[in-house]
């Protein structure tokens, strides 16, 4: 079954996500169940912004597959309409 986000649902985002100054290259939905729209980059900070992902969706529709993403799973790719790369989040500890 092919989930879509509704558009208010809250997720985190990195700081170049939500200045639109990268593309979202990484999604992370950890062992929470939070999501994280990222840019992958190197330099990417744990001062995340909380954002209601119909946002998100109006600067890039293709995230919308990642809905269907499992808990403790990632996808990335290496930029926008680029075929995405899922793996699975090691355990905490």
């Amino acid at each position: 079954m092919n989930k879509k986000f509704r558009r208010d649902y809250s997720v985190y985002c990195c700081p170049h996500v939500f200045q639109k100054e990268r593309p979202i290259l990484l999604v992370i939905r950890d062992q929470d169940s939070d999501w994280q729209f990222l840019c992958g980059g190197s330099d990417d900070t744990d001062d995340c912004h909380h954002v209601g992902v119909g946002h998100l969706l109006d600067r890039d529709p293709s995230i919308d597959v990642m809905a269907n993403l499992s808990i403790a799973s990632g996808a990335e790719r290496e930029e926008i309409g680029g075929e995405w790369v899922y793996f699975e989040l090691g355990p905490l500890g």
